[in-house]
């Protein structure tokens, strides 16, 4: 295997390296593709997850259809970015043939639910704009949290480890809106999807929420789930939640950049304030895996980030300029960048899989022209 296929951004204390070494060879994984809207998606600038409002509200259902069948329900074509740039769902339905761990797509609260089978239903609907300053009502997120810890406890005994994935359109916003409320400094810190992120408009967006809340940071120390009521999106405390029970037996990776970063945030905060919730027990394995695109993108700094909330960090490298097709090739300009877990899939293709670089990039390619329409 390639050495610097995954690149380690925080160690800390090792257990980044450790993470690595554990999942070596590992055949038996298991992936939650966990959905969700936020109105916040229907504004202007801030989501490159579909080329616009009517489509960034289809895409989670649309890219969990993707996923599974390799292409979406009624007709309907893979999201794109406004300028053009396929869903990273290509990616990782490529890597999950690779590493051949088992998909399962959790709808925490969408627009439109997948038209899927066997779809897990978890939450009440979508979030409001983070402007609100009520997103969610609280007893919702409370639901949420405690359904990801049951199901987070069962899964913990069925596989060696445990990916989790999401696609939630404004996604980076909820994530500096969880992030500022619980104190951390995040303003310019988080990614987004597009090229050129408008951080002001986001700072707004956050800003009046917190204002409209009027949270105490004590409110937020005490009960962190008041910040994902306040500024938050359904994913948030599902994943806190699934991660929590299920790392006290397995490894578990958030697959993304800021926003699985601040589901790690979450999750560190929950764990100091909710013991009897989660079992008093403090030995979780719990890491974040995102893309080079994500960690490199000049335009924010979520390496700086994982530090500052001390989470494990590391990203996959792959050579798109490789790639036969421009959608994939236009990545490495720093578009879209992140999605669905791609840098976490490519990692896990490559690490427990044992897939080399070139062979990923190859079985890419193959997913891009299986799912991707020849347009003549």
């Amino acid at each position: 295997m390639s050495s610097d296929f995954v690149r380690i951004v925080n160690a800390r204390n090792g257990e980044m390296p450790g993470v690595i070494d554990a999942l070596r060879n590992r055949t038996n994984g298991a992936f939650f593709l966990c959905v969700a809207s936020s109105e916040s998606s229907d504004i202007e600038g801030i989501s490159a997850a579909g080329a616009s409002p009517d489509l960034r509200r289809i895409t989670p259902s649309i890219d969990a259809e993707a996923l599974i069948t390799g292409k979406p329900s009624g007709g309907a074509e893979l999201p794109v970015s406004p300028t053009g740039v396929v869903s990273p769902v290509v990616i990782t339905r490529a890597c999950t043939r690779l590493a051949g761990f088992g998909i399962t797509v959790v709808d925490c609260g969408t627009f439109k639910a997948p038209d899927l089978e066997n779809v897990l239903k978890v939450g009440k609907g979508r979030s409001r704009c983070v402007s609100t300053g009520c997103a969610q009502e609280y007893e919702d997120v409370r639901e949420l949290f405690y359904s990801g810890l049951e199901i987070g406890a069962e899964v913990g005994d069925q596989c060696d480890y445990v990916i989790l994935g999401e696609c939630v359109p404004a996604g980076t916003t909820t994530a500096l809106g969880v992030l500022t409320a619980l104190g951390v400094r995040a303003a310019g810190l988080v990614s987004s999807s597009l090229q050129k992120p408008d951080h002001s408009t986001k700072d707004r967006l956050v800003s009046d929420g917190l204002k409209a809340a009027a949270l105490l940071l004590q409110d937020v120390v005490e009960r962190p789930l008041k910040a994902v009521a306040a500024v938050g999106d359904p994913m948030q405390p599902f994943v806190a939640g699934l991660a929590l029970a299920a790392s006290t037996r397995v490894p578990v990776i958030l697959g993304g950049g800021s926003q699985m970063l601040a589901v790690y945030a979450l999750a560190q905060a929950l764990l100091k304030t909710d013991m009897k919730a989660l079992d008093n027990t403090f030995d979780r394995s719990i890491s974040v895996i995102t893309t080079k695109w994500v960690v490199d993108d000049s335009a924010s700094n979520v390496g700086e980030l994982s530090r500052i909330i001390g989470a494990p960090f590391a990203c996959s490298c792959p050579n798109f300029r490789m790639s036969r097709h421009e959608g994939l090739r236009s990545y490495e300009d720093g578009n879209v960048k992140e999605g669905v877990a791609a840098g976490a899939s490519m990692a896990v293709a490559h690490i427990a899989g044992g897939a080399e670089p070139g062979a990923i990039v190859e079985a890419i390619d193959r997913c891009y022209d299986e799912m991707v329409p020849v347009r003549l």
